[in-house]
């Protein structure tokens, strides 16, 4: 009987003790929850190295415009009680720079978008990106171990005098798999990506542009190369005269052409007489003309 009491004591106490395990475990997972979501701000500063593409320099020259809103812009929103900044200006500036530099002949900075008229030999048009959205998910909005940043960018199109030709928005996309309890470093490496896709779209889809296509030369095309120097080595490709001709030109003698023969009248058609005996009849297609070579000239 004494043993029985002394289990069933035993018994109680080990429930009890299990009870307080379970609930200061679930108190310690919602105070860690408590303080990922209410931890400090996350502050960042956007950095890409966007390679120069590989595409056909256009033959025209444009101004580019960078707006204080595009070169010094900065995101910012809170979120699971977080605060977020993210810095985009310096990066998309540099990047959009050497875009620009890689697709066109010739790229000019400007104040305005009104100062095409005033750059020395003028422009075709200027130029003036912007930034419409910067958006992010993070692995707790989503559910899944990755953060996704999506860029929306737009590029106006100005005519030299100022007005507005025409506007052509892309988006670039970029993911990043989460690491550990660290934000920035996963959320930097996705808005690089981002910026990267969005630049090769600007640099492949943005000459495709109607708007572009018409700023071109008449002999020029989008995706016609210009002519390649010849080899290191290798002679230039250089017409000549044949030595007939030339000899013909300095002793002032007339050169000789190759004979050409006249499509029969209208009133030779319709003579309709018989050619005299022992001559060919005409036809009425020219005959093919007589083979003829220059003659070396005489002393």
């Amino acid at each position: 009987m004494k043993e029985n009491h002394l289990l069933s004591r035993s018994g109680s106490w080990l429930h009890a003790r299990r009870r307080q395990l379970v609930a200061a475990a679930a108190c310690g997972l919602s105070t860690a929850m408590v303080l990922l979501a209410g931890c400090g701000p996350v502050k960042l500063v956007a950095n890409t190295n966007i390679p120069p593409p590989l595409v056909v320099k256009l033959p025209i020259t444009v101004a580019l415009f960078m707006p204080t809103e595009f070169s010094s812009y900065v995101h910012k929103e809170e979120r699971w009680s977080t605060k977020w900044h993210v810095e985009l200006g310096q990066a998309q500036t540099d990047g959009i720079t050497r875009l620009m530099d890689a697709m066109f002949e010739r790229v000019v900075r400007v104040d305005s978008v009104n100062a095409g008229t005033q750059v020395p030999g003028g422009v075709a048009a200027i130029l003036e990106p912007s930034i419409e959205e910067y958006a992010f998910v993070t692995p707790r909005d989503a559910g899944s171990p990755f953060y996704a940043v999506s860029i929306k960018y737009r590029v106006n199109v100005y005519l030299p005098d100022g007005k507005l030709a025409d506007s052509w928005g892309f988006t670039g996309y970029g993911t990043s798999p989460s690491q550990g309890l660290s934000s920035e470093a996963p959320l930097s490496t996705a808005t690089a990506l981002a910026m990267r896709d969005a630049g090769a779209k600007l640099a492949v889809e943005f000459r495709e542009q109607a708007v572009m296509r018409s700023l071109l030369p008449e002999s020029a095309t989008a995706d016609s190369p210009p002519a390649a120097p010849a080899a290191p080595g290798e002679a230039p490709t250089v017409t000549t005269t044949p030595p007939e001709d030339e000899a013909a030109k300095e002793l002032g003698e007339p050169q000789e052409t190759a004979p050409t023969e006249s499509a029969p009248t209208e009133s030779a058609k319709s003579d309709g007489q018989a050619p005299p005996e022992g001559e060919q009849p005409k036809s009425d297609q020219p005959p093919e003309p007589e083979a003829f070579s220059p003659k070396p000239p005489t002393s």
